[in-house]
């Protein structure tokens, strides 16, 4: 007999089934009123790490999403690295859910500052202060065939 247990997969495997680590990171992103807008994501790996002379990352998202509206249409986001604590998860877990971003960032908990990535580009979010890391990027539509 095994000491393992047989789980039936679900919809959302990665969370309820799936136990390999994985960051929780909230990606900041501007809405097209110019607001700010910030989803809750853990699938967000490296993607391109060396011998190409480029860095990436690869984010998994849902195509109707804020974020991925936001990435498609500006082409910038930044990847917050939030603290391993139960306040930022519980704000992390209230900005994952789907819905308008102005409903949402009324409470937010997070504390925004500009990155140091284009200070004056009013197309590059803000980033979470409290992060204990920030990449702030930029889609690159040939990558890849990625603008497909």
């Amino acid at each position: 007999m095994s000491s393992f247990k047989d789980l039936r997969i679900v919809d959302n495997f990665y969370q309820t089934s799936a136990f390999f680590p994985m960051p929780t990171v909230c990606i900041s992103t501007v809405n097209d009123d110019g607001s700010l807008n910030i989803g809750s994501y853990s699938l967000c790996f490296p993607y391109y790490i060396a011998g190409k002379g480029q860095y990436a990352m690869l984010l998994e998202c849902r195509n109707t999403s804020n974020t991925c509206h936001n990435l498609l249409n500006r082409g910038k986001c930044a990847i917050n690295f939030i603290p391993d604590d139960r306040r930022y998860f519980r704000e992390a877990v209230r900005l994952g859910f789907p819905g308008p971003s102005d409903e949402k960032m009324k409470t937010n908990l997070f504390t925004m500052e500009k990155g140091l990535a284009g200070p004056k580009d009013q197309d590059r979010p803000q980033v979470i202060a409290e992060a204990f890391q920030v990449f702030e990027c930029t889609w690159n539509r040939e990558l890849e065939n990625a603008g497909k």
